[in-house]
């Protein structure tokens, strides 16, 4: 046997500070890498088979279950594609509170990601617990954003994770006037943590490994402002389409080292996520999150994907000062009803809305009040591909280096992309 028949594995069996479970495989030969895998290790849960069959709104109690780190996401984006599905368009005012409920998920999910997650990394820990000490202020700062975002989902979901207050035509019942300003007292009190965390990320480093030419995609917001829902996805190559054609232009498919699916965007791998909805979208910042965008563009970069962080932290700002606006919108409308009545008919429907992660995808089929097909599309499943790349190319500049300076060095390539992994596995048929 020659050496070209020898390959070293660098493996790690468990990426640290992601959710869910899954490892980092780097084979190198004599001429360099040979293979990368990302192992997506976590079990499938058959979501979508679960509720066939079911009720409509018992499928809308599920969905959520898939992530509690992103259930308001999951709800929110089920319930108006099964809204769509029967022909119903709940009111302006019910719109603008779900989309405070959806941002405070962004927020409490980006503080979580930046500070618990990536933020170690760069500071030399293994461990958030082990900053305490020295980096008190910075997990202050993070468990108040984190908190706020929690109470948020809290008051209007019912519940800080898997929110059964959101319902079809509405919500069950409405926070009282008082509530919703005591909300937007909150949320004006974290602006000045969500600006600091944005210095703070400013200052971290973009690894120059992984610089090169991305395919963005992110939803099209409906109205001229930086958003969470649209009925259109736009991709950074100049493509528009309906959210209905999605399966048209994302083809999924199954690969053997993973129980998630990876998805191509024409044939080739694409990313989501905060750095996507900026490159996309950046024209329709306003307010502080515009002056901070226009004063670090060199470094929301679409080239590279560890522009991500700074762009979940441009987030926070971007949309605290959002939920404020929303919040007074609703209020110069109060008393706000809280439902309307839903025919249930038979109909198809599809949402698109930006989870903290990226685009994800609701298609739902409704027959005689029960669910006859659901598909669904998560960020982290449309990310694979590509992060799978940029390990790749981050290995091929490190693989003469110590193994554990590569294995570190990978793991931030994907913990840059804020993977959900319990929700990227809900699908695969095996």
């Amino acid at each position: 046997m020659t050496m070209k028949n020898l390959y070293l594995p660098i493996t790690v069996d468990h990426i640290a500070r992601v959710e869910g479970k899954g490892g980092v495989e780097i084979l190198i030969g004599d001429e360099g890498v040979k293979e990368v895998k990302l192992n997506i290790i976590e079990g499938p849960r058959f979501f979508e088979a679960i509720t066939l069959g079911k009720k409509l709104d018992e499928a809308l109690a599920i969905y959520p279950r898939i992530c509690s780190f992103c259930s308001a996401a999951h709800k929110l984006t089920a319930v108006e594609a099964a809204e769509k599905a029967v022909g119903f368009t709940p009111r302006e005012e019910i719109q603008k509170l779900r989309e405070v409920l959806y941002i405070g998920d962004m927020i409490e999910s980006h503080a979580l990601h930046l500070y618990l997650l990536v933020l170690p990394d760069y500071l030399g820990y293994s461990s958030p617990l082990k900053m305490v000490d020295e980096y008190k202020k910075e997990l202050e700062t993070a468990l108040r954003l984190k908190n706020v975002g929690s109470w948020i989902m809290d008051v209007l979901g019912a519940r800080a994770i898997h929110q059964e207050n959101v319902v079809l035509g509405g919500f069950g019942k409405l926070p009282g006037k008082e509530t919703l300003e005591k909300m937007k007292e909150e949320l004006k009190s974290i602006l000045p943590l969500a600006e600091y965390t944005f210095e703070l990320f400013a200052k971290l480093e973009q690894y120059e490994e992984v610089e090169g030419p991305i395919t963005h995609l992110a939803v099209k917001p409906r109205e001229d402002v930086y958003g969470i829902y649209g009925d259109y996805i736009k991709a950074s190559d100049g493509e528009e389409f309906p959210s209905e054609r999605y399966k048209e232009f994302i083809k999924e498919f199954v690969v053997e080292h993973s129980f998630a699916k990876h998805s191509h965007y024409k044939g080739k791998p694409f990313m989501v996520g905060a750095i996507s909805r900026i490159v996309n979208n950046s024209n329709l910042l306003y307010g502080k999150a515009r002056d901070l965008y226009e004063g670090h563009r060199d470094l929301l970069r679409a080239t590279n994907p560890f522009a991500n962080n700074l762009a979940q932290a441009l987030e926070l700002v971007y949309f605290t000062e959002r939920a404020i606006d929303l919040i007074d919108d609703v209020l110069a409308k109060w008393p706000v009803k809280a439902r309307d009545e839903v025919e249930i008919r038979d109909g198809f429907g599809v949402s698109t809305t930006e989870a903290p992660r990226g685009i994800l995808v609701y298609a739902l089929e409704v027959k005689n009040g029960k669910v006859s097909y659901a598909d669904i599309i998560t960020p982290t499943a449309f990310n694979l591909a590509m992060m799978e790349e940029h390990v790749r190319m981050m290995a091929e500049k490190h693989y003469n280096d110590d193994p554990e300076k590569l294995k570190l060095l990978a793991e931030m390539v994907v913990r840059a992309y804020d993977p959900c992994i319990s929700c990227s596995v809900h699908v695969v048929r095996l």
